[in-house]
């Protein structure tokens, strides 16, 4: 279910889930092994996004299996998720646009007690991976680019040095540019022993920095194994070339899904 050898540090089995009575996860099983990128690949209403939910507690799986570092967090209270260490950075980069960029971090620690060298040494990992962010620290976040505050919304998340981070289409609406630095990022990340749940609109460079990934097509998984064959095989092909002919990488439909 993940990286040859590699224990899972997240492994869902057989999810059922989706929105009142309109099932959109069917028996869905997936994992993520600490200090690997782990990708989720379809067509726009496909569930990976719902999937994301499901994870973080936003959503109640139906039914299924859900274990985050030893203990199930299936129906979990989503706060409780966070605090076990697995961050959901949403699509859309929702942040506090009216505060600023130095906020915003702080914001992330929201309930956690830090020792003033916790909070130095946490903030200084930030800078580090996103220098931008030190130099803009008292802009609003609103301001900055939608590159920038991708890397906030980001930065945020690391303020609470989660195990797993999940991110949902982290470079919709970027740039090329930031594009690369947004995932020179995820891998800096991925260095460091984090998992990262990785959902993106980009399928060719998501798969090129991924180890693992699953293809989703209609709330099931059809396709799982190490990126780069998932990269080449037909799996991909046909979770893309639905009804409406749309080419890999498109993803027509409603966003979110």
């Amino acid at each position: 279910m993940t990286t040859p050898g590699a224990q899972p540090l997240l492994s869902a089995r057989n999810i059922y889930a989706g929105y009142g009575h309109v099932r959109v996860l069917e028996n869905v099983s997936v994992a993520a092994a600490a200090g690997h990128i782990v990708a989720l690949v379809g067509r726009n209403g496909a569930g990976k996004s719902t999937l994301l939910r499901t994870l973080s507690g936003l959503n109640r799986p139906t039914a299924g299996e859900i274990v985050f570092d030893g203990r199930s967090i299936a129906g979990a209270r989503t706060h409780a998720i966070v605090e076990a260490g697995l961050l959901h950075v949403a699509e859309g980069r929702r942040l506090f646009r009216r505060q600023s960029v130095a906020d915003n971090i702080e914001l992330g620690r929201y309930g956690l007690r830090l020792s003033v060298e916790q909070r130095r040494q946490r903030l200084d990992r930030i800078h580090e991976l996103f220098p931008v962010l030190r130099e803009k620290q008292d802009l609003i976040a609103g301001g900055l680019s939608g590159g920038q505050q991708q890397m906030l919304a980001i930065a945020q998340a690391m303020m609470r040095e989660p195990k797993l981070l999940m991110l949902d289409e982290p470079s919709l609406g970027l740039a090329p540019v930031l594009v690369d630095q947004v995932l020179d990022a995820i891998l800096s990340l991925r260095a460091q022993g984090v998992a990262i749940l990785l959902v993106e609109q980009m399928v060719e460079r998501a798969l090129e920095i991924a180890d693992y990934a699953y293809v989703l097509q209609n709330g099931r998984v059809i396709a799982s194994g190490p990126a780069h064959e998932i990269a080449s095989g037909d799996a991909l092909h046909k979770a893309f070339m639905g009804e409406h002919g749309a080419p890999v990488g498109a993803e027509p439909g409603v966003r979110g899904s």
